[in-house]
């Protein structure tokens, strides 16, 4: 059935660019170019809201080896990491949880409807990473469910017609990572692929991974049907998870599989705009509370299966007009999950692929059908966008939701804007069956719902550049785990209500004929009005209260150049000591980290150094995180 959803989504995209080839009358629109533009191959636009990117420079001159690392350095970012390199960690967004931000990969949604610690599960390795695109605040009316604290949009599109790349890296902690990627084609026809490993013994007892991926994305441009873009990739992951998610059991293990395919399809004709893609993810995870039973209770009879696939197809329509642009949309998506652990019990059981008589034992499925309408217009000095959308799935019912973007340009460096968004998120599979040992779901679990405001400036100048957002969101139902100090399970709820008020700065400024390049200095703030005086919360009420970010980028000597990055996070709420089993606070920390790069034409020799001032950290209560590491690696460009 599910190969006949995709079959009948793909032969729909073909009819669909067939059909586009008509000849229609053309249209004379007077738009500035800036709006024309501002929606075109991005996340969301630039016009009314601040969308940050991380282009493949900054990418290439910083100290990092995973995408998880890459975006803990953007403001308004938590990226709460157990492992390291890209193992496992949880993005959060203004607070939000890690269930709560979208994440799409070429702008196919590859969020996991398991549960939100699956979604960095990335098939690729960081050296293919074009561009990432950062949206923090409610964009579900142009993006759909979940993206309810903020998205994310991971770029791969390579533009080089013919390349060949391998890259080597080893470092502290018996690590060691290599990749080959290569590119060919023309303006027409291009095609990029890559595999990866990486693997590492751990800092710690117990927190050794091995990763492989691969990766394959082939465009194909017409001159009459529009663009094609296949992806294929697929990622194996095994991790040592001490302590990951309970520190009662700290020899927890991880196995995970993720296979993804997508096409996407662009057009543009005459005053029209279309796309549409069809996707398909799957993704398999083993997850062992005792590893290979060393040590297991006598009550423990198994380790956790789960195999989820979600596919899905999109199609959007956009036309210009004398008073504007209007986007109408639709998105059909089914999830779907297997399990011995969520779900319902089935009446048979079904083989767990990948494992030797092992059986799934329950599922559970849900459909979901999205509508949505945008409609942006800038007249004068004043962009004004607004729309709404609207979910039916088979599980909670109708759910709707909308907003509205202002912004006004004071000048052509500077602009102002004010927005207003409501989003819905709906729970995981795990928020809503997942009982064990140390925990227990809730299948009552009502969606989460959240009104947010807005308001800031944009400021570009030759030099420098200002961006500066204030913003209160109220949250309705948001769902956390939560216990308390004399419990040993943790029980998923609604909460009544999580209020959040912040502000993100980011300044940089860029220098010339002078050894320095470029600095950029970003600051955070966020409270929550909701307080845990008497319970543990796992995940909500544990967010960063102050972040503060540096970064210097200079010239060393000749084609030498290095990289520092100074952060200061200090972290709100509590969690309960496994020594004392008594609730204590965060302690703040700072971490320095640093990158030297020597760039040629043919190859790239770096070194990096990690927390160089060796500080002792946790991002989740009682995790602690590596102290000082060295890496050193070479990129050959062979092109």
């Amino acid at each position: 059935m599910k190969k006949i959803f995709i079959l009948c989504s793909i032969v729909f995209v073909t009819f669909q660019s067939i059909r586009s080839q008509e000849k229609t009358d053309s249209v004379n629109v007077n738009l500035s170019e800036l709006q024309v533009n501002a929606n075109r191959a991005k996340l969301y636009s630039e016009m009314g809201r601040v969308l940050t990117i991380v282009d493949k420079a900054e990418i290439a001159r910083t100290a990092v080896q995973s995408i998880d690392q890459l975006l803990d350095y953007v403001a308004g970012l938590d990226i709460r990491q157990r492992g390291i390199d890209g193992t496992q960690a949880d993005i959060s967004v203004r607070g939000g949880s890690f269930d709560q931000v979208l994440v799409l990969l070429n702008g196919v949604n590859i969020t996991d409807p398991q549960t939100g610690h699956f979604n960095l599960d990335i098939p690729l390795n960081l050296s293919d990473v074009s561009r990432v695109e950062i949206l923090e605040g409610s964009s579900a009316r142009v993006l759909g469910p979940n993206a309810f604290s903020g998205a994310i949009n991971i770029i791969t599109e390579n533009r080089e017609k013919h390349a060949l790349n391998a890259e080597l890296e080893g470092g502290s902690f018996n690590y060691y990572a290599q990749s080959v990627s290569g590119s060919i084609g023309s303006d027409r026809f291009h095609t990029f692929a890559s595999v990866s490993h990486k693997s590492s013994s751990g800092y710690i007892a117990n927190t050794d991974f091995d990763l492989s991926s691969a990766f394959l994305q082939s465009i194909f441009n017409t001159k009459s049907a529009g663009k094609f873009s296949l992806q294929l990739a697929g990622q194996l992951k095994a991790v040592g998870s001490n302590g990951f998610y309970t520190l009662a059991y700290p020899n927890q293990f991880e196995n995970s599989k993720t296979f993804l395919s997508a096409l996407n399809w662009s057009m543009s004709k005459g005053n029209f705009e279309y796309s549409a893609q069809a996707y398909w993810r799957e993704h398999h995870d083993r997850f062992e509370l005792f590893r290979d039973f060393v040590g297991a209770a006598s009550w423990y009879t198994g380790h956790n299966y789960h195999m989820t696939d979600v596919t899905g197809t999109k199609f959007t329509g956009s036309y210009l007009s004398s008073i504007g642009k209007t986007t109408l949309g639709v998105e059909i998506r089914n999830e779907h999950i297997y399990s011995n652990v969520l779900g319902t019990l089935m009446a048979q059981k079904v083989a767990v692929p990948f494992e030797s008589n092992k059986f799934f034992t329950r599922e559970a499925d849900r459909f979901l059908a999205t509508a949505f309408f945008d409609h942006s217009v800038t007249i004068d000095k004043w962009y004004l966008s607004f729309g709404a959308a609207a979910t039916q799935s088979t599980s909670f019912g109708v759910n709707g939701y909308g907003g509205i973007d202002i912004a006004y340009s004071l000048n052509e460096f500077a602009r102002v804007f004010a927005d207003a968004n409501t989003a819905v998120r709906l729970p995981t599979f795990t928020d809503l069956y997942y009982n064990s040992a140390t925990q227990i779901a809730n299948p009552n679990l009502k969606p989460e719902q959240s009104k947010t405001v807005e308001v800031g400036t944009k400021v570009n100048k030759a030099d420098w550049s200002l961006n500066a957002t204030v913003y209160y969101r109220i949250g309705n139902n948001i769902i956390d785990w939560v216990k308390s100090p004399d419990s040993t399970k943790w029980q998923s709820r609604n909460l009544t209500n999580v209020d959040a008020l912040g502000a993100d700065i980011v300044v940089d400024y860029y220098f010339h004929h002078s050894f320095l390049e470029k600095v950029t200095l970003s600051y955070s703030y966020l409270t929550l009005d909701k307080t845990a005086d008497n319970f543990d919360s796992k995940y909500v009420l544990d967010y960063l209260k102050h972040k503060f970010t540096m970064a210097i980028h200079h010239k060393v000597w000749s084609k030498l150049s290095a990289n520092w990055t100074g952060s200061y996070s200090d972290r709100a709420g509590k969690y309960i000591d496994f020594a004392t089993n008594k609730l204590v606070s965060y302690s703040p920390y700072f971490l320095l980290n640093g990158r030297l790069l020597w760039s040629q034409n043919k190859y790239d020799l770096f070194a990096d150094v990690n927390n160089i001032l060796n500080s002792t950290y946790a991002d989740y209560g009682g995790l602690t995180q590596p102290g000082a590491s060295v890496n050193v690696g070479v990129r050959l460009k062979l092109n």
